[in-house]
């Protein structure tokens, strides 16, 4: 017997308001999706990203599972680096533990089938609670759950991304804490805090924005106001945002201690037409240039249909509409992705088109709304009923395509066995960043760095090295390693006079030792030490990570003792008012007192070009020619140096001197036309020596921005090299440009010299 509407809804209703059923099936979703990760598990990703970000994880599940410690340091990577202070790794989130236990390789899978599963559960929640329908939450949680880019980023080793999934926890989280609900405040701290522990550098940012727009949604929602409860919401939220902020220290600390040692800059102008931001939603992915963010297009019928649900359906269609705003990055004029790169922390993002993550999930609440409109209207007459059935069979069969175009994202990647493991004592090798998957292993330390972000590295840092640990000077006497761990070296030094115990990583201020002072040798990790037979044990116990953990376990102490007072005296664990601001502002003035208390030497960092060069300079080389131009925002160029020819592997070194007088515009940035023949090339950039925007330089300091050309392709004869700003954050046009006496310079720009091609062989 055919089934009828009505049984069909009956039973989705059933599904969705029984939690174990409703888990399961979210699990059979995911296996059946992430069938391909699951069946290869053991294997290597063999993409380069996920060589270098695998390495992070397998470094820290071998710190915790073969030494028994707490992932703080990590030698095996950049010649020895901060763990906890790198943005992409995610050794601080409870899912190294399966790392540890399965292997990093195994445990890969299972932890995304667990967020696909997690994704899945709070698009339910999120879309429930907006919606008012169990069944329509139900309907659109697989297709946020699976979204195309969560296997996308799988495929090519960026697990970190499965962030994005707890983006509809932390909503609903905000939206229970402005309601007064106590609970509202774990789920927002420990969304965020889970975020940070997994690496994710591009979702925390992303969910705070749209965190902070449900926030303000739920306070100017029409219960809160004409209850007046929104007056209590606001100290809710403002007490659930410094509980965040503590719990999150145990990786907030770290991160913002390393990018202000190594600060990490995002320039570039990236755009996308709206066309192609529909392709990249909305087109099945049948190929590899589209689809990365595959949301299925049939259930925009029920996006259409959340126009019946009338006020409901505003907030997050207007909302919506922005992310595909944003999305389209500085193709869109005007550009709201680049006013929003102006504000502190969303400078760092890069790709615009990762809005269409926050996209989906307003897409899922739309098609719920829209499933929970032809619901109600269900009862209202025969041709309602059947066109319900009609919506439930398009909706289970929306889900099935999600599902398979989710397996086809993932089967995209390129697996290769796992290399095998040597048991050998560590050492540092040369390496290399795009395989550095296969040195860890061997147990050898890469100091080939392939990271986002300018790691600190000493220059001294060597690949063959009898030994490790050596004296600076080796006729003051013999060093001999003891025992080694990532966080404890044990090393016996017999020091016939005072010297240096040198260690082949890199210095960090968090290293201490039990004898002598530890000391920087040019960035290499050093230990000062005095006449003598010494057993010298070296600890890395860094100020932000032992002291962020306490912070954050004060944290969730202090939102453990507001839920259980209330209920000791019998009531509900409703927040206390201001109250709980204080209490949740308590562990941040712990930290500010551990900082005072607890001195630590500050990384300082060597700010250089892209050829090792450093980028400030005291004067200018004699063979610089003076321009001396000026623009109309306070920036000068005071000279260049260009070659009369390229050199014999064909490029061509170029130096810019500038200086800055003034406050600059974020947007101002370099381009660099060099026309020859029939032709013209470019190497724009917008930020001074790959280090600085104009914005962040220092005042009056003489910057040496070095780059190069590659001249293998030009044309025999003579090429100008032509400079000038431009708002390349803006409307693209470029900055008036004067002479040292105001005389303005036609087309605004600045002839640097002239390069001679010789003639093809």
């Amino acid at each position: 017997m055919r089934p009828t509407p009505s049984t069909l809804l009956r039973v989705l209703h059933r599904i969705a308001t029984t939690a174990g059923v409703r888990l399961g099936l979210f699990g059979l979703l995911a296996l059946v999706a992430a069938w391909q990760p699951l069946s290869q598990v053991g294997q290597t990703n063999d993409f380069r990203d996920s060589h270098l970000l695998h390495s992070y994880e397998e470094a820290g599940a071998r710190t915790v599972a073969m030494y028994g410690q707490a992932p703080l340091w990590n030698p095996w990577t950049c010649g020895g680096q901060y763990a906890l202070g790198s943005p992409q790794t995610r050794v601080a989130s409870p899912t190294l533990l399966l790392s540890a236990a399965l292997g990093s390789h195994r445990a890969e899978a299972v932890v995304l089938w667990l967020f696909l599963i997690i994704g899945m559960e709070g698009c339910f929640r999120f879309a429930r609670r907006s919606t008012g329908s169990a069944a329509g939450a139900l309907i659109a949680a697989p297709l946020f759950g699976l979204a195309g880019f969560t296997a996308h980023a799988w495929s090519l080793g960026w697990l970190n991304f499965a962030g994005f999934l707890l983006l509809p926890w932390l909503l609903f989280g905000a939206r229970r804490a402005a309601e007064g609900h106590l609970d509202g405040a774990a789920w927002v701290a420990g969304g965020f805090a889970l975020q940070l522990g997994f690496g994710s550098s591009y979702p925390v940012p992303m969910s705070a924005l749209f965190v902070a727009l449900e926030a303000v949604r739920t306070l100017a929602s029409r219960p809160l106001r004409r209850s007046g409860r929104w007056r209590a919401g606001v100290w809710a939220l403002g007490a659930t945002a410094l509980f965040t902020l503590g719990a999150g220290m145990f990786r907030l600390w770290p991160l913002v201690e390393t990018m202000r040692a190594a600060p990490r800059l995002m320039a570039g102008t990236p755009g996308h037409s709206l066309e192609t931001v529909g392709r990249e939603l909305f087109q099945f992915p049948s190929n590899a240039d589209v689809g990365h963010f595959f949301f299925v297009p049939g259930a925009l019928v029920f996006v259409l249909g959340a126009v019946l649900a009338r006020r409901r359906a505003t907030y997050p269609a207007v909302l919506a509409g922005l992310c595909l705003w944003l999305a389209s990055g500085y193709a869109a004029k005007p550009s709201l992705f680049a006013a929003l790169r102006l504000l502190p922390v969303f400078g760092t993002l890069r790709y615009p088109e990762r809005f269409l993550v926050p996209a989906g999930l307003l897409l899922a609440e739309l098609t719920a709304l829209g499933f929970a409109a032809l619901l109600i209207r269900s009862s209202r007459g025969r041709a309602w009923k059947w066109a319900s059935g009609a919506a439930c069979a398009l909706a289970v069969a929306g889900i099935v395509v999600q599902v398979i175009g989710f397996g086809v994202l993932a089967s995209r990647v390129t697996l290769v066995p796992t290399p095998i493991a040597v048991d050998q004592p560590f050492a540092q090798t040369r390496g290399n960043r795009w395989a550095q998957g296969s040195f860890l292993p061997l147990n050898r330390g890469s100091i080939a760095c392939g990271e986002a972000w300018p790691v600190p590295m000493s220059e001294r840092l060597r690949g063959d090295l009898p030994q490790e640990e050596y004296l600076e000077d080796p006729r003051a006497g013999t060093a001999r390693r003891v025992t080694w761990t990532p966080n404890r070296l044990e090393v016996e030094v017999d020091a016939k006079r005072p010297t240096a115990l040198l260690i082949n990583q890199n210095w960090h201020p968090g290293w201490k030792s039990s004898v002598g002072e530890v000391v920087s040798r040019d960035g290499l990790l050093g230990v000062t030490l005095p006449a003598g037979q010494h057993r010298v044990v070296l600890r890395f116990l860094p100020r932000s990570g032992l002291g962020g953990s306490a912070v954050s376990v004060l944290a969730w102490g202090g939102l453990a003792l507001l839920a259980w007072a209330p209920r000791r005296r019998g009531g509900s664990a409703l927040w206390p008012g201001p109250g709980a601001v204080v209490v949740a502002a308590l562990p941040l003035v712990a930290m500010g007192a551990m900082m005072v208390a607890w001195r630590e030497p500050e990384a300082m960092p060597v700010l250089r070009n892209a050829d090792g060069s450093l980028l400030g300079t005291a004067e200018l080389p004699p063979d610089a020619r003076l321009i001396h131009g000026r623009f109309e925002q306070p920036v000068e160029l005071v000279a260049a140096q260009v070659p009369s020819a390229p050199d014999a592997r064909g490029i061509v070194p170029l130096v810019i001197y500038w200086q800055v007088k003034g406050k600059v515009p974020r947007s101002v940035g370099i381009w660099v036309h060099v026309s020859g023949p029939g032709e013209r090339k470019t190497a724009d950039h917008a930020v001074v020596g790959g280090t600085f925007f104009f914005r962040d330089a220092p005042r009056r300091a003489l910057l040496r921005d070095a780059f190069a050309l590659s001249a293998k392709d030009w044309e025999p004869g003579e090429w100008k090299v032509l400079v000038g700003l431009w708002y390349a954050g803006g409307d693209g046009e470029r900055l008036k440009a004067f002479t040292n006496d105001d005389t303005p310079v036609p087309e605004d720009r600045f002839e640097l010299g002239t390069i001679t091609v010789p003639p093809r062989p």
